[in-house]
């Protein structure tokens, strides 16, 4: 009972202010949240100084309370932060295991790619990194009570906590500038590293891309082709690469010898080729336009016919063969599937070796000029030993496991270069069975990869580098020809012609054109200047 004179104090109120939980799920993004971009900060031959990086940590902290003490309302909060915690720690693990960083592109690759392809990133490690870091502390927040005060209070102490935060960056950033600019010019790809910020943006950019797409009518391209009928039958293979860096060709001068069948069939090696972009969802589009890379964009690219809806136009049979994750919607409007044969799993999964299986049987069923795409499996990432049967592991030990990073270099590079053996073989079977098909047809191969793959050089792997700022490893590409006799008098290409082709600066440009080349096909459209064969043609 109460004593006259004297009042019972207040029951101390429960749970967590709202706006200091806010201030803790930033501070938890700001620092757990972004291990990717505080490791390439401060490692590396261009590694930020301590006072620079610190000044960064409390500009972050600062930017992710301002939006967090924003939206710290009853039946947001909660849901928001752990959503924001999860997706944080996902991006974060896929960055700081594969070195990638989540751009436009990178999203594009996740959702055009498919459940298998995608599977193999996944890792125990991986899933222990996202329950760890995410998943838990998401589960914190959400267990958490969270306290509310009246509106006037509430405001009041967010605007203070706001106020120091802005406060204490703004003199950490004034003090620390000069650092602060160098290091961002310097490191531009830190940029793409502030997670969830750059990955949030990016899938923003690429929903709203493909909501614009929608419904749009597609652009001719070519409109006024034509191609002479008669003559002999041509047939010309092209052989879509995977992931091949042309510096592990030994045909490019590689001390490892990756293309001894190559070599013994004398192909033409094309020693200085780039890639449009360095994934397949950017390089294949890119690379069947007529837009070449200073114009392209995946969306323009998207809305306008491409090559194989010209060849297929003036006659030219078109088939597209598939042991990939698809052909990003270059084939959509012809003939188009995928192979099964044996594999590392099952029949879904098979090696490229199935892309030669059944080619002899199409060539015999199909009567005229034929234009037949192969797109290969190749040296597809992180699981380079499943992309090569085992009597092609010619170099071991080989690395094993899809996290790279925990494997030693060397057996790291064993397993990719068994993959360009493998594909070296791969290619030469195709260009026998051509061969023994050169007495009713002029045939041909072309082989050209869509991007090269990094090794943990500067400790980036894979692929999928802004092209802006990718290294020479995802853009530099290698590429082979060879064609019988006829194909390469018919078209006036002799030794000469051939050898001064292949010293040239090469690019994905020069695909749509040299094609259509190949073909004899006249338009407004061709280029003769990016024919890669055209000095040896008559006007």
């Amino acid at each position: 009972m109460t004593q006259p004179g004297t009042e019972t104090p207040p029951a101390r109120a429960r749970g967590v202010r709202s706006t200091w939980a806010a201030l803790a799920v930033g501070l938890f993004l700001a620092s757990v949240g972004n291990l990717r971009l505080w490791q390439a900060a401060s490692s590396g031959p261009q590694a930020v100084s301590w006072p620079a990086i610190a000044a960064g940590f409390l500009v972050l902290v600062a930017g992710f309370d301002l939006a967090l003490q924003a939206a710290a309302l009853p039946w947001v909060l909660k849901p928001l932060g752990a959503i924001l915690l999860i997706f944080s720690a996902i991006t974060s693990q896929v960055m700081l295991d594969h070195g990638v960083l989540i751009d436009v592109s990178m999203v594009r690759n996740v959702f055009e790619t498919d459940a298998r392809e995608a599977g193999e990133l996944v890792t125990t490690r991986g899933v222990l990194f996202v329950l760890a870091v995410g998943v838990a502390p998401a589960l914190l927040l959400l267990f958490t009570r969270i306290r509310y005060g009246p509106v006037r209070k509430e405001l009041a102490l967010r605007g203070v906590v706001v106020l120091g935060t802005l406060l204490v960056a703004a003199v950490a950033g004034w003090l620390a500038y000069g650092q602060l600019s160098i290091a961002a010019r310097a490191n531009k790809q830190l940029q793409l590293m502030v997670n969830p910020v750059s990955p949030i943006v990016s899938l923003c950019v690429y929903g709203a891309d493909r909501g614009a797409r929608e419904g749009e009518a597609l652009l001719p391209v070519a409109a006024d082709a034509r191609r002479e009928a008669g003559g002999a039958r041509d047939v010309v293979v092209l052989v879509l690469g995977e992931s091949a860096s042309a510096s592990h060709f030994s045909l490019n001068g590689y001390e490892r010898d990756t293309n001894p069948e190559l070599r013994a069939r004398d192909v033409l090696n094309f020693p200085n080729v780039s890639s449009c972009g360095t994934s397949t969802a950017e390089s294949l589009p890119c690379m069947f336009s007529n837009l070449g890379q200073a114009s392209y964009t995946h969306r323009k690219a998207e809305s306008r016919e491409n090559l194989l809806d010209v060849l297929q136009r003036v006659g030219v049979t078109v088939q597209w063969l598939d042991n990939n994750s698809g052909g990003k919607g270059v084939p959509e409007r012809v003939p188009h599937g995928g192979v099964e044969g044996p594999g590392p799993g099952d029949h879904q999964d098979p090696w490229d070796g199935a892309l030669v299986t059944g080619l002899q049987d199409f060539l015999d069923s199909h009567a005229g000029d034929l234009f037949i795409v192969l797109h290969q499996k190749g040296s597809h990432g992180p699981a380079y030993w499943q992309r090569t049967p085992p009597e092609w592991k010619r170099f071991v030990p080989e690395c094993t496991r899809p996290d790279l990073h925990n494997c030693p270099r060397e057996e790291i590079v064993n397993a990719y270069d068994n993959t360009i053996l493998y594909t070296d073989h791969v290619l030469a079977q195709i260009i026998d069975l051509l061969a023994a098909n050169s007495g009713a047809a002029h045939v041909a191969l072309l082989y050209v990869s869509d991007h090269g793959e990094s090794l943990g050089e500067n400790g980036i792997w894979l692929h999928g580098f802004p092209l802006w700022l990718a290294p020479e490893e995802q853009t530099h590409v290698p590429m082979v020809f060879w064609a019988s006799q006829e194909f390469r008098a018919a078209r006036g290409l002799g030794a000469d012609e051939l050898q001064a082709a292949s010293q040239r600066e090469l690019s994905h440009d020069n695909l749509f054109h040299t094609v259509l080349g190949f073909f004899g096909v006249e338009t407004s459209a061709y280029d003769p200047a990016l024919d890669v064969f055209a000095g040896g043609r008559s006007p």
